[in-house]
C-alpha cells in the first residue's frame, strides 16, 4: 500500500524497485537484489524485508545465492516459478528462460 510505501527506509524502496523491475522467469538472489539496491552485503535484510513486507512483490524469483528454495514457501515457490518456465530441481533452481540465475 502507499501508506506502507511512506514508512520505509530508503534502502527498502530502493528493494522494492529492484524486485519490482524483475522481468518474468527471471531468478536472481538476495545479494543480487541487495547489490541493485546499494548495499551488496545485506542480503540478509533483504530477506527480512521480504518476509515483512505488505508490498505485493514478485518475491518467488528471489532465491538463496546456492539456488535453493525457501524453505518455509518451497512447494508454493516451486509452482510460480515453473509456471514462468524456470527449472527447479529438489528445491534449487537449475536453470531459467533468460539462462542461469544471477547468484
Amino acid at each position: 500500500s502507499f501508506r506502507a510505501m511512506l514508512s520505509m527506509t530508503e534502502f527498502e524502496r530502493e528493494i522494492l524497485l529492484a524486485i519490482g523491475s524483475l522481468e518474468e522467469g527471471e531468478v536472481v538472489s538476495y545479494g543480487c537484489i541487495a547489490a541493485r539496491a546499494g548495499r551488496a552485503k545485506a542480503s540478509r535484510a533483504v530477506g527480512r524485508f521480504l518476509s515483512k513486507s505488505l508490498v505485493d512483490l514478485p518475491w518467488w524469483r528471489v532465491v538463496r545465492s546456492d539456488g535453493k528454495l525457501h524453505e518455509k514457501s518451497r512447494g508454493r515457490q516451486t509452482e510460480l516459478l515453473r509456471a514462468e518456465g524456470v527449472n527447479v530441481e529438489a528445491g534449487r533452481v537449475q536453470s531459467s528462460p533468460l539462462g542461469k540465475f544471477s547468484g
